[in-house]
């Protein structure tokens, strides 16, 4: 690129995959914080390689994407089974009420059986770093994307998130939102491949993703209280993460409109 800012891509991919399996080289139980570095490391991964498509091709692509999404979904149960007790711990304070307390144990459950599955289970885990060395192995004879087929990338990127967006903004349904952030997160890591410090554009999509996310554990968790809560204190909580939740929408509202004001070319040639 003209200003040199992007990195390879190429070079990003192998970098956070040998990061991911430097994580999860360990004797199983594995500790939370290595955990969280593999799923962040094949994030990363799974960002530089949709900037490598158009360069290696459709069937490449969606076979190393597969294999990546399959390594990071274990991590990503017990990922979430953590944020969900992080979620209710911090809405429920001091509050003693049983109600809570019962769900309480539920997601504990649900976070120790994710443990269990993941961290504390060999075969897991050495599954889990197969998949990351056959991507790591065939990426070896990879090319890097030329500088036109990473612009085109980003103008994809930004277009589809762009279109997430303003679907979820007028819609403000579970799914539409999950899709706006999942689209939003793409342009970021994508952005943040670039050498140097990291550009406003990707730390506002991040943004933008952040908002959205913090939305739909909430949503996650609303949903496990039911429909139809009986107790006094769930339709209390349900009413707080509708308050919680709103707040975080007109956020994501907010910066998204701002982030995607642009037309998808003039962004690219802008941030590329």
């Amino acid at each position: 690129m003209s200003r040199q800012r992007v990195r390879g891509a190429k070079q990003t991919l192998r970098r956070d995959l040998e990061c991911a399996l430097v994580a999860l080289d360990g004797e199983a139980p594995l500790r939370d914080g290595s955990v969280h570095k593999a799923r962040k490391a094949i994030k990363r991964a799974r960002a530089a390689l949709r900037l490598m498509r158009a360069e290696i091709g459709d069937a490449a692509y969606r076979r190393a994407n597969l294999r990546l999404r399959d390594a990071a979904r274990p991590l990503s149960r017990l990922r979430d089974a953590k944020v969900l007790l992080d979620v209710i711990a911090k809405l429920r304070a001091h509050d003693k009420d049983r109600e809570l307390a019962t769900l309480e144990e539920e997601l504990h459950r649900e976070r120790e059986a994710a443990r269990h599955e993941v961290a504390e289970r060999p075969a897991t885990l050495r599954s889990i770093r197969r998949s990351i060395k056959s991507v790591l192995f065939e990426s070896r004879s990879w090319r890097a994307p030329s500088d036109a087929m990473l612009r085109r990338t980003v103008e994809r990127l930004y277009r589809n998130g762009r279109k997430a967006f303003e679907l979820a903004d007028a819609d403000r349904s579970d799914e539409t939102l999950l899709e706006a952030r999942k689209q939003s997160d793409y342009l970021g890591k994508a952005l943040d491949t670039r050498a140097g410090q990291p550009a406003r554009a990707a730390q506002r999509a991040e943004a933008v993703a952040d908002a959205l996310g913090d939305d739909h554990d909430l949503a996650v968790l609303a949903k496990k209280l039911g429909d139809t809560p009986r107790g006094r204190t769930e339709r209390a909580l349900l009413a707080q993460l509708g308050r919680r939740r709103r707040k975080l929408q007109r956020t994501a509202s907010k910066r998204g409109r701002h982030l995607y004001r642009h037309k998808a070319k003039s962004f690219a040639r802008a941030e590329l």
